[in-house]
């Protein structure tokens, strides 16, 4: 396969859950420049193309799309955030379905986990002494949370554009909060792709919303995407 993208009119699943390292099939060119000062020659080409992508800088970081391409491609990285004003470290360990941080940013109040900024992005794991210093918590609802509460409001790059999309079904969500209107909104998913526009009208939540919850099952794997066909 020569091109990352999906074939138009082709559904597919953002992260394959299968042991496949990798969703794009790719590779950076020698020399490319590291993404928030990570040395090119310390992690993988797709993941650093990725990283540079979702455009790593102080201004315009886009944290959700960071922790997207860790997912993706189940490369661990260290996140130094900004939390409440200090900074943090965030270590993600998709590979163990694990994230670590000082704090559970799971229990973290919406204002505070809104306000949460990505200052800088290295790749690999913590070393095991500061692993043993953080608290280890769930990547999963971790990541359902980000999605739902967090600063990023605006649809994640690989499913935004004229798509519709609908529920994987047999994927779990049991244990991940959800209130009445965005449950009932998952539901109308799971039996023909819908668009961001039918959802907006049929739900009464605002687009961000209805974004966010997108966003959130991708982020679980749990979204199927099609795309018009182009003529």
């Amino acid at each position: 396969m020569n091109d990352h993208r999906p074939a138009p009119g082709r559904r597919v699943l953002p992260f394959a859950r299968t042991a496949v390292q990798s969703t794009l099939a790719f590779d950076a060119a020698p020399g490319a420049p590291g993404a928030a000062g990570a040395a090119a020659s310390t992690i993988s080409s797709s993941l650093l193309l990725d990283l540079q992508r979702v455009s790593i800088d102080p201004e315009s970081a886009d944290l959700l799309g960071v922790c997207a391409a860790s997912v993706r491609h189940m490369k661990p990285v260290v996140l130094e955030v900004q939390l409440d004003g200090a900074p943090y470290e965030l270590a993600l360990e998709p590979g163990r379905s694990t994230y670590r941080c000082a704090v559970d940013l799971c229990a973290l109040p919406d204002q505070v986990l809104g306000d949460l900024r990505l200052l800088q992005v290295r790749p690999g794991e913590l070393d095991a002494a500061r692993q043993a210093d953080l608290r280890a918590g769930s990547l999963r609802p971790m990541l359902w949370h980000l999605a739902l509460r967090g600063p990023a409001a605006e649809l994640l790059a690989e499913i935004a554009g004229p798509v519709r999309c609908r529920v994987a079904l047999g994927t779990p969500l049991n244990g991940l909060p959800l209130d009445g209107s965005r449950k009932r909104l998952i539901d109308r998913m799971k039996f023909a792709p819908v668009s961001a526009d039918d959802l907006v009208s049929a739900s009464g939540l605002s687009r961000q919303a209805v974004h966010r919850v997108w966003n959130a099952l991708y982020l679980q794997s749990a979204l199927m995407v099609t795309r018009p066909v182009r003529g």
